[in-house]
């Protein structure tokens, strides 16, 4: 041991001179590499900062997509108000919901149907016959009658009058497109022009919303409206194919980034433009600070290495090489006794580790032994019980799976029954009271026949209530968001509760088998609210994140306590609540309660995404 202790003075500069060197040598190497690395960065650098251009003009683009569908709900939203009907010949109804979608929208200076003639029959505010009101292009007005699907125009010019126009398809029971909702925006509007202000970039950014022939429809930059965009064919096909795209369109000594990210609801995108030096401004200025860190750091460094070369001593050799003879199993041969220092302390320390080690390893082994003769015969047991456990889970999970799917099948059923038999006979029973109103002499016997026409009226209005609890269309049609939507305001806003919806991140269709175990989610949520909670406003948000689709539903009520609740078998409010965990489960997600006596409630639950393949929308029934 003699030698290890006893370092030379020549091996001790050595040592030192070598760890500077080396440490030196490495940090230049670093530098080298960081020096050429840097400038791959400041590429990898501008393809972020491009990344989050597009970022930028995505999230735009989603939300002038939430503007539009929420334009398009409201419009979906005339043919399930009560009372519609373009068979009958009273335009109360229709002009009511006309009214209450002008009121309600953010966007609309007029709100209109079309017949199936292309002919106006009734808008708000309304408009004397030959008034000279703008009209939809017939061509759009033609295939939205003929595809029964949602239609968003480009922008139209007639009598000087620039306009956009959104189309929506109203069905009656049997499925058919009867005529069209419509609304009609004022792109020269302030509620129009003033939608891209929020997002103006620095001193020569530019960001317009154009339609699909290239013409820029609104913005920042005034002088840029109505105007045709650079190379439209190429604009056209990039908004056809739905895809966003950043790029560098040099002109001359010009060039310019342009963030192109077409909507998902509207032939539109939204192009964002802006001067690539002000772009990557960021970019170029850490190259700068980066030729001036790169001394400086190999110097700091350099300071660094020699404190550690000289913090190393003579004990450290003694001590690797004991550490080693332990680590290889050696735990006889013990450590000689060092100076009283840190190393000292250090050696003493590893000593006592040495003996509690050896001391140790002896029980060890002896528990060993014990220990897997037990855990050999526990192994055999779990396994066996955890074998049965899988078997009845899966039992479990495929009956609950046919009695909801047994449950949604029942509800569709019973809808489609009361809806083509039921609501049938109602009608044909109001339509008769009112022929014999119409034959009746004008007595006071009259007044109970009146009587049982309105009965029969508010009869049949409750039953297209229950028809759209027990299956809404809308589901079908528009998607979950919308269902949520529709289904909260319907259910607390009559009871006079403020209702918030906050939507963002899906935007695709999912399987029609989890839409419906999340709408079920939600309305019972809603149901539970309107029923116990006593709450003033009621917060709903949905979005997708990491592959998930989370739904949280917050109310201010008098809340109550979960754990109070009486077990399932001894109760009958929370067995909804047990329904919503088993839906949620058996698509792997997750659902949490959280609620107090007096703090309100919040439901929020969460499930892996599972999209459905193509356009689902498509192959859905409708109905009316």
């Amino acid at each position: 041991m003699a030698p290890a202790m006893t370092i030379p003075g020549r091996k001790r500069r050595g040592i030192q001179t070598r760890v500077v060197l080396l440490v030196g040598i490495g940090i230049l190497a670093a530098l080298a590499i960081f020096g050429g690395t840097s400038f791959v960065g400041f590429n990898s650098l501008t393809e972020r900062l491009a990344a989050e251009r597009e970022m930028l003009a995505r999230s735009i683009a989603a939300h002038l997509d939430y503007v539009v569908r929420s334009e398009l709900e409201i419009l979906q939203g005339v043919s399930g108000t009560p009372g519609v009907d373009l068979s009958d010949r009273d335009p109360s109804p229709e002009q009511s919901a006309l009214r209450t979608a002008y009121l309600r929208s953010r966007l609309f200076e007029r709100v209109f149907l079309i017949g199936r003639d292309g002919a106006v029959l009734l808008d708000e505010p309304s408009r004397p016959a030959g008034g000279g009101a703008p009209t939809p292009p017939q061509g759009d007005v033609g295939v939205a009658l003929q595809t029964g699907r949602p239609v968003i125009s480009d922008l139209t010019e007639a009598g000087g009058r620039r306009r956009l126009y959104l189309l929506v398809p109203m069905r009656n029971w049997r499925g058919q497109v009867v005529a069209l909702a419509g609304g009609e925006v004022d792109p020269e509007a302030s509620r129009f022009v003033t939608i891209l202000e929020p997002y103006r970039l620095g001193r020569t950014g530019i960001t317009s919303l154009v339609d699909s022939t290239g013409t820029v429809i609104a913005a920042t930059d005034a002088s840029r409206r109505f105007r045709p965009s650079a190379h439209p064919e190429r604009l056209g096909a990039k908004i056809r194919s739905r895809e966003p795209v950043v790029e560098v369109d040099a002109e001359g000594d010009a060039r310019t980034v342009v963030a192109i990210a077409p909507l998902l609801s509207a032939p539109w995108a939204v192009v964002m433009l802006q001067d690539e030096a002000e772009t990557f401004a960021q970019g170029r200025s850490m190259a700068r600070r980066v030729l001036w860190l790169g001394p400086a750091l190999l110097g700091l460094a350099l300071l660094f290495a020699l404190g550690a070369a000289r913090s190393v001593k003579r004990p450290l050799a003694l001590l690797t090489a004991s550490a080693e003879r332990i680590a290889s199993g050696d735990l006889d041969q013990p450590i000689p006794r060092l100076a009283e220092d840190e190393v000292g302390r250090l050696g003493g320390s590893l000593e006592r580790m040495r003996v509690a080690l050896r001391t140790s390893m002896d029980t060890i082994a002896r528990a060993n032994q014990e220990l897997e003769q037990r855990v050999e015969s526990r192994t055999h047991e779990l396994q066996g019980l955890y074998r049965q456990l899988q078997e009845r889970e899966q039992w479990r999970e495929e009956l609950l799976r046919k009695v909801i799917s047994a449950q949604e099948d029942e509800r569709k059923r019973l809808a489609r029954e009361l809806h083509d038999e039921t609501s049938q006979t109602l009608s044909a029973l109001a339509m008769k009271i009112e022929t014999a109103l119409a034959a009746w002499p004008q007595e006071a016997s009259r007044d109970r026949l009146v009587e049982a026409k309105a009965l029969t009226v508010r009869t049949l209005d409750e039953l297209h209530r229950l028809i759209f609890d027990l299956r809404p269309s809308v589901l079908d049609d528009l998607g979950l968001l919308s269902a949520i939507r529709w289904y909260a305001e319907r259910h607390l806003e009559s009871r006079g509760i403020t209702v918030r919806c906050e939507f963002s991140g899906i935007e695709t269709r999912l399987l029609p088998e989890l839409e419906t175990a999340l709408f079920r989610v939600a309305q019972e949520a809603i149901t539970n609210i309107a029923k116990h909670s006593g709450a003033e406003t009621v917060l709903i948000q949905c979005f997708e994140h990491d592959d998930r689709i989370s739904i949280e539903i917050e109310d201010d009520g008098k809340g109550f306590a979960p754990e109070d609740l009486p077990p399932p078998a001894a109760r009958e409010r929370g067995l909804g609540l047990l329904g919503m965990r088993e839906r949620i489960e058996l698509f792997g997600g997750t659902i949490e309660i959280d609620s107090a006596p007096g703090r309100g409630t919040r439901i929020a639950v969460a499930v892996p995404t599972i999209q459905e393949v193509g356009h689902a929308q498509d192959s859905r029934p409708n109905r009316g």
